[in-house]
């Protein structure tokens, strides 16, 4: 699910700059990959990604997918990123393109990202959306009771919204893993 959001999140972050970029508006360009990277790949996807790549739970299949998708988006970026800071983006370009699978000798021959290479998925932003509400939640209620995040608890998850005990059942060891909890379990009622 997480591989499939972040996707969806770097098409429409393209879009956005992309559209951006055609009105001369380098600002909200800038803006929006800024957003991208800071707030959905690096708050979010890296901390999804970390739990899965160190579980001793999940699977090869798991863990090459993460690793696939952590590349492929991390490449994308750059050459999202290349108009705006064009020898960073070469510099790591050159160390991050062949765990992508590129082969190019520069970033500046390679293709700018399309919207269209990764489409949206309004049921991945949605099981996402609930894991973010639920770790956020359980942040602000142990900033709230002062419980260190270094105390591991368990915790009870239940959701209104259909769909979401699925999700987050299948989430679970994620959330647990990223909001250091000794168990998650997903109730009805």
């Amino acid at each position: 699910v997480a591989d499939r959001w972040i996707r969806a999140r770097l098409g429409a972050t393209v879009h956005e700059v992309r559209r951006s970029l055609e009105a001369y508006r380098f600002d909200l360009a800038a803006q929006a990959a800024y957003e991208f990277v800071w707030y959905e790949f690096c708050d979010w996807y890296l901390e999804i990604a970390k739990a899965s790549l160190q579980s001793t739970d999940a699977s090869p299949e798991a863990k090459r997918g993460a690793r696939r998708t952590l590349a492929g988006v991390l490449e994308a970026t750059l050459r999202l990123l290349h108009p705006l800071m064009p020898f960073i983006t070469e510099e790591i370009w050159q160390r991050v393109a062949p765990l992508a699978g590129r082969k190019g000798p520069s970033i500046m021959l390679e293709s700018y990202p399309r919207a269209d290479d990764s489409p949206a998925d309004a049921d991945a932003d949605r099981q996402v959306a609930a894991f973010k509400a639920v770790v956020l939640g359980i942040r602000q209620i142990r900033g709230e009771l002062d419980v260190p995040h270094s105390r591991s608890t368990p915790v009870f998850v239940r959701s209104d919204r259909d769909g979401d005990a699925a999700a987050l059942a299948a989430l679970a060891p994620a959330i647990a893993r990223v909001a250091n909890l000794e168990s998650v379990t997903v109730i009805e009622s």
